[in-house]
């Protein structure tokens, strides 16, 4: 679910820091916008954004969400009863929802959807091969950095890649997920054992090829391949700058 996608839209031809400026854009806004319904437009620019722009449909991007609504609906709930307010909507004895607590439930929430949603839509569309290129060649990063950020990105598809093989060869040999609590949980940590065993197996053989090739031998490191042109993500980057620097004015005097 977390991997790139190569395709063809218009963030996909997009170079990745002028992608990295416009994320950085959206979490500024997410942190200023106060009120739910400001993360309400904010969060469904994103969703355009991801459909119209990264060329994501609206299943997959309802599939991710649902990742963070395993955390973020108890969190909302529990904001819900825990913030106090002047103005109660409805009460159960002890237990009053008021406007205040509602606001501030939705708002917190909103913002851990519209943050994951703008990061998966980063990771779609960003070739972790162009992310070492554009962060070695252009910001002079040096390469042991760039190259760890393009691991992570890498290991996480081959984890889910590892976990479903996994999955697919218990239940070839007869050890699907048990019935009851004790079975499940006993079922969870071998599946996790698992994971793990063949996790450390390929960090080795990833750490035995950077060793065979020198990796860290030299202060520089030259590439094949070549940096994504900046020109139409210079153009948007701007873009995403000012029209941030105006919200962020303009959200001084209105309550959002």
């Amino acid at each position: 679910m977390i991997a790139y996608q190569k395709q063809q839209s218009h963030l996909h031809r997009i170079d990745p820091l002028s992608k990295l400026v416009l994320l950085f854009c959206i979490a500024l806004l997410v942190m200023r916008l106060h009120s739910s319904l400001g993360q309400v437009l904010l969060l469904c620019t994103v969703a355009c954004m991801a459909r119209w722009a990264a060329g994501m449909p609206w299943k997959k991007q309802a599939k991710a969400l649902a990742v963070v609504a395993g955390f973020a609906v108890p969190y909302f709930l529990v904001t819900l009863l825990t913030v106090p307010g002047g103005q109660v909507l409805a009460q159960w004895g002890p237990l009053r929802f008021t406007l205040e607590a509602l606001d501030t439930a939705g708002s917190v929430t909103l913002r851990m959807f519209t943050v994951f949603l703008s990061s998966y839509v980063f990771m779609f569309t960003t070739d972790p091969r162009d992310m070492v290129v554009s962060l070695t060649l252009r910001l002079r990063i040096p390469y042991r950095f760039a190259f760890g950020l393009s691991m992570a990105l890498t290991f996480l598809p081959l984890l889910q890649e590892e976990g479903r093989s996994i999955s697919a060869a218990h239940q070839v040999r007869g050890q699907g997920k048990p019935d009851g609590i004790r079975g499940k949980l006993e079922w969870g940590r071998t599946f996790a054992a698992a994971v793990m065993h063949n996790s450390l197996r390929r960090i080795q053989q990833t750490a035995g090829a950077m060793e065979a090739k020198g990796f860290g031998a030299y202060p520089d490191r030259t590439f094949l391949r070549t940096a994504m042109p900046v020109g139409k993500g210079r153009i948007i980057a701007i873009m995403a700058v000012a029209l941030t620097a105006g919200l962020w004015w303009y959200t001084q005097n209105v309550n959002l």
